[in-house]
C-alpha cells in the first residue's frame, strides 16, 4: 500500500510537470500567432474545439453529476471563470501592455509579478484545503520559486527587481493572472476530489465554453471571426491535443493524485522547459547562472516529493 501510494505521488507529480511543459510549448511556438485577435474569441473557440473532444468523457461521467456537492460546484465555477477565461484574458493583456510602447511599462513587470501564482496556491491550499505540510516544505517551495525567478531573469536578459512598475496597467493585469492561476490549482483539486479526473476536464472545459461564449457576445469579439486564416483554425486543432484539452486532462489526471501545494511547484517546470527550449530551438547557450538554477529548481522538486513521502508515512504509523 505504501508503494503504492507513493508511487501515485510520484506519477500525479510527473503528470503536473508535463502538463506545465505542454504549456510552454504553447506560449512559444502557438499563442504568438493569435495575438492581433481579441483574446476572449481564442479562448472561446479552443475551449468549445475541447469541449467536443471531451464530450464522451462528460456523457460517460454524467451520472457522477448527482454527487457533486454544493462546494463541489462552487469549486468548477471558480477554476472556470478563473482559471479558464479570466486568467488567461489578463496574462495576455498584460503582456499586450508590456509591449505597447504607448504605455511604456516594463517586460520585467509582468514576468515577475505573475511568478507569484505559487505563493497565491500555497497560501490558498493551507486555508482553504488545511493541507498539512512539513516545515521544510516551504523552505524547498521558496528555493524552487527563487530559481524560477532566476530562470526567468536570464531568459528575459536581465530582469531586475528595481524594473517592477506597481502602479502600472501590466502589473495589475499579471497579479491578477498570477491570483487566477494559483487558486484555480487550489479549487481544482477540491473538484477533483469528488469526480473522476477524465468528468473534472469534461466540466471545466464545458463551463469554461460557455462563460466564453458570453463573453465574446458581451464584448461584440465575434465580428473578428472573418479576421482568423487557415492557420489558426489548425493550430486551434494543435491546441486542443496539446496544451488545450490533452494538457488539461493530463494535469487533473496529476492533481488527482497529489496535494495542491505539490502541484503548484511543479507548474514551475514552465520557466525550466522554456529556458530548455530557448536553448533546444534558438540555440541560445545556457549561462553558468541558468544551469545552477536548473539544478537547484530539480533538486526542490525531488525534496518536495520526498518529504511529501515521508509526510504521508508518518500519517500511517500516528493512524495505526
Amino acid at each position: 500500500m505504501n508503494k503504492s501510494k507513493n508511487f501515485q505521488l510520484i506519477i500525479g507529480a510527473l503528470a503536473v510537470g508535463l502538463a506545465a511543459l505542454l504549456w510552454s510549448l504553447d506560449g512559444v511556438f502557438i499563442r504568438p500567432q493569435f495575438y492581433h485577435l481579441p483574446a476572449g474569441l481564442v479562448v472561446f473557440f479552443e475551449h468549445a474545439l475541447g469541449l467536443l473532444v471531451l464530450l464522451p468523457f462528460m456523457i460517460r461521467g454524467r451520472k457522477e453529476f448527482q454527487k457533486i456537492s454544493l462546494a463541489g460546484w462552487g469549486s468548477l465555477a471558480w477554476v472556470s471563470l478563473w482559471g479558464g477565461l479570466l486568467g488567461t484574458l489578463f496574462i495576455t493583456k498584460a503582456f499586450f501592455a508590456a509591449f505597447d510602447p504607448e504605455v511604456e511599462t516594463t517586460l520585467a513587470t509582468v514576468v515577475i509579478l505573475q511568478k507569484l501564482q505559487p505563493v497565491f496556491a500555497l497560501l490558498l491550499a493551507r486555508i482553504i484545503l488545511k493541507e498539512k505540510l512539513k516545515g521544510d516544505f516551504y523552505y524547498w517551495a521558496i528555493v524552487a520559486i527563487a530559481a524560477a525567478y532566476i530562470l526567468a531573469f536570464s531568459q528575459h536578459g536581465g530582469l531586475k527587481l528595481v524594473d517592477i512598475r506597481l502602479i502600472d496597467p501590466a502589473a495589475g493585469y499579471a497579479l491578477l493572472a498570477a491570483f487566477a492561476f494559483g487558486s484555480s490549482t487550489v479549487f481544482g483539486k477540491r473538484f477533483t476530489n469528488e469526480v473522476s479526473f477524465p468528468t473534472a476536464t469534461a466540466l471545466r472545459f464545458g463551463t469554461t465554453t460557455v462563460l466564453a461564449l458570453i463573453f465574446v457576445l458581451v464584448a461584440g469579439q465575434l465580428g473578428s471571426v472573418p479576421e482568423m486564416e487557415s492557420l489558426h483554425w489548425k493550430l486551434l486543432i494543435v491546441i486542443v491535443f496539446t496544451s488545450g484539452a490533452m494538457s488539461m486532462f493530463i494535469y487533473y489526471f496529476g492533481l488527482k493524485r497529489i496535494p495542491a501545494s505539490v502541484a503548484t511547484i511543479f507548474e514551475l517546470v514552465w520557466p525550466l522547459s522554456a529556458v530548455i527550449l530557448d536553448f533546444i530551438i534558438h540555440k541560445h547557450s545556457l549561462n553558468v547562472v541558468q544551469y545552477i538554477s536548473s539544478a537547484i529548481l530539480l533538486l526542490a522538486f525531488f525534496m518536495i516529493v520526498h518529504g511529501k513521502k515521508q509526510l504521508e508515512a508518518k500519517s500511517r504509523e500516528e493512524n495505526k
